[in-house]
């Protein structure tokens, strides 16, 4: 039952995704805010958490509707599941936000939208970390957004299984299997998970046209499907007290359909070798992440060298990438509350050759990196002070030299009233896809620079946010060349959050959110598929002890798709019920869009109907 943390108020209006519980503050740690594991509390930064706990309770099935259901990020959709799907940190797009999974990066530098957050399961996963504001001063290119951090589950002593069934509309079907054992040396995580839907036709009619309303099945298109099979180990050793290597690795085969456009005549793409093009209306994936790494930890110091693999294999569409990072760094706790984190890491990021019309590129990065922290308890006699500072310098092999830096101040005032104010400097990189693809890529394109700056007051239950982003020669895609392009000038992604969560007698759990959002690109016009307003909240009522029923729900305002059309201004609701059977099995349903709301998060896409799903949880 220990839940989440966010932004937000209005829980007078109608309640999303946001799926979160109480939790006690002093029991939560975080990994990447500074590299290191530290007290939520003792952090600056903006920071959401998303537990196991919400994940079981909420049945999201991947981390984009994790974070979209239970983070207050906007997101967009192109047909379902396991299409396309882009998310929103504070207006900034996927590719802005560095992705890691146990450290792993997996942010795909074959693609120009990041990482591919639809394709990862969460059957494996312990906690989900949301840290907004700029981090390249701690982790570089591709964190001028924030950094979204996965930490898988470790084994607890002795022999353990999970395992999940789940069935439901669009002929889906999902199940997993976990096993772990752990001794006093040794511990092992290994599972298998996999889901497969029929689904139905990405493409809907768009606005404006004589058809808009109707659903694909109502027009008789064909229904596009999505399989994925995802495979996980992670073993350690402990050598000594102070001594563990660790090892893991990570399978991601996917399969999915899709409409190469939303065009009214989607009906004839049935097989994707015809309608005049080369090219298939499907994607196979088949990307694989491994890791080894060996840690010491004393009293004075913590220190890592690991090594890190991503494999990206775009089977279909003729794209296979990599990126390998070698890191050494340490932390020195040189004072009681104090530490310096220093590191240095070299990554090399590759997209290989596979077809005459592709292309075999690669560029490295040499960079060493420094974070300052102090907590000072009198300091001012009304309550703790936290001062904490970053800088990193990236030598690139095909772009100019960079520092980046971050500094953040937290001052509690009274109990666990605070104010906390961030400020932090960006460099993004463009991928190798924006730089190389034959049909869209351009080779002039330039790296963008980004300063983000934030003020928070807040308490357990309740946070403002203030947050202002600026984006230099922002890179995007020019819909009237057909390429990408460095926006000449500076884009303005500016904001407020307001959060509230609460517990009321044990019994009935509140979390609302609200996100205001003003992005605007250098020439002042709005950014694309981004919503002004956005509404999200959850209620959750403990019947019993075996018995939980949850609603949530999510409000879009104003939103503008890239052709100007307005796509926003709907509510979705959902609701799950949970209830424990005996100590080992769990049965749910769940029912989405129970009031089978249609709407459009991209024109001429389409978002799923009201749906109904029902599965068992067994833990041994």
């Amino acid at each position: 039952m220990k839940k989440t943390i966010t932004l937000s108020l209005l829980s007078s209006l109608l309640l999303n995704n946001v799926y979160a519980a109480p939790i006690e503050l002093d029991e939560v740690t975080v990994e990447a805010a500074n590299r290191t594991e530290q007290n939520i509390k003792d952090l600056t930064e903006s920071v959401t958490i998303i537990t196991a706990e919400d994940i079981a309770e909420s049945k999201v099935t991947t981390l984009a509707d994790a974070l979209n259901r239970l983070g207050n990020i906007a997101m967009a959709n192109t047909g379902g599941m396991g299409k396309q799907t882009s998310l929103y940190v504070r207006g900034m797009d996927t590719g802005r936000t560095l992705l890691l999974v146990d450290g792993i990066r997996y942010n795909n530098t074959t693609t120009s939208s990041g990482a591919q957050y639809q394709n990862i399961l969460l059957n494996d996963v312990e906690r989900i970390e949301i840290i907004k504001g700029s981090q390249s001063g701690v982790w570089g290119a591709d964190a001028s957004a924030g950094v979204i951090n996965v930490v898988t589950k470790s084994a607890s002593k002795g022999t353990h299984v999970s395992a999940n069934i789940e069935a439901g509309s669009f002929n889906t079907q999902q199940g997993s299997v976990q096993l772990s054992h752990k001794t006093d040396a040794f511990d092992i995580v290994a599972g298998v998970s996999r889901i497969k839907t029929d689904g139905f036709s990405a493409a809907e009619p768009k606005q404006g046209t004589i058809d808009y309303g109707k659903r694909g099945d109502e027009l008789g298109w064909e229904d596009d499907g999505y399989t994925n099979n995802t495979y996980n180990i992670k073993l350690g050793y402990n050598i000594t007290e102070n001594d563990r290597i660790e090892t893991s690795y990570k399978r991601i085969d996917s399969f999915v359909e899709f409409d190469a456009s939303a065009a009214l005549d989607a009906e004839n793409y049935d097989d994707p070798w015809t309608s005049g093009t080369d090219s298939p209306w499907f994607e196979k994936n088949d990307d694989r992440f491994y890791s080894a790494a060996f840690k010491h930890k004393d009293n004075v110091n913590d220190l890592a060298l690991q090594y890190n693999y991503s494999y990206f294999n775009r089977k279909v569409s003729a794209f296979k990438g990599n990126v390998k990072d070698v890191s050494l760094q340490d932390r020195i706790n040189y004072a009681e509350d104090s530490f310096l984190r220093i590191g240095g890491s070299y990554q090399t990021f590759t997209h290989e050759k596979v077809q005459s019309s592709t292309i075999d590129k690669d560029y490295s990065d040499k960079a060493v990196y420094v974070t300052n922290y102090n907590k000072f308890s009198d300091l001012l006699s009304f309550g703790n002070t936290i001062f904490t500072q970053s800088l990193r310098h990236d030598n690139y092999s095909s772009f100019q030299d960079k520092t980046t830096g971050k500094i953040g101040l937290k001052q509690f005032v009274h109990d666990d009233i605070y104010l906390s104010t961030n400020y932090g400097t960006a460099y993004n990189i463009p991928t190798l896809y924006q730089f190389f693809d034959p049909s869209y890529g351009e080779v002039d394109l330039t790296p963008e620079t980004t300063k983000t700056t934030d003020i928070t007051i807040g308490n357990d239950n309740l946070t403002l946010t203030y947050f202002y982003n600026k984006v230099t020669d922002m890179i995007g895609f020019d819909m009237t060349t057909w390429k990408f392009t460095n926006l000449e000038g500076t884009s303005r992604l500016k904001g407020v959050e307001l959060g509230y969560v609460d517990d009321f007698f044990d019994v009935l759990s509140v979390n609302v959110n609200y996100t205001y959002l003003d992005a605007k690109d250098a020439d002042g016009k709005a950014l694309a598929r981004r919503p002004k307003h956005q509404v999200d909240g959850n209620i959750v009522y403990y019947v019993s002890e075996d018995l939980n029923i949850g609603l949530n729900g999510q409000y879009i305002g104003t939103r503008y798709d890239t052709n100007s059309v307005q796509t926003g201004k709907y509510t979705v609701f959902n609701t799950v019920v949970n209830y424990v059977i005996n100590d080992n099995f769990t049965i749910y349903g769940k029912i989405d869009n129970i009031t089978d709301k249609y709407y459009q998060i991209v024109d001429g896409y389409a978002t799923a109907e009201r749906s109904y799903y029902a599965g068992l949880n067994a833990k041994f």
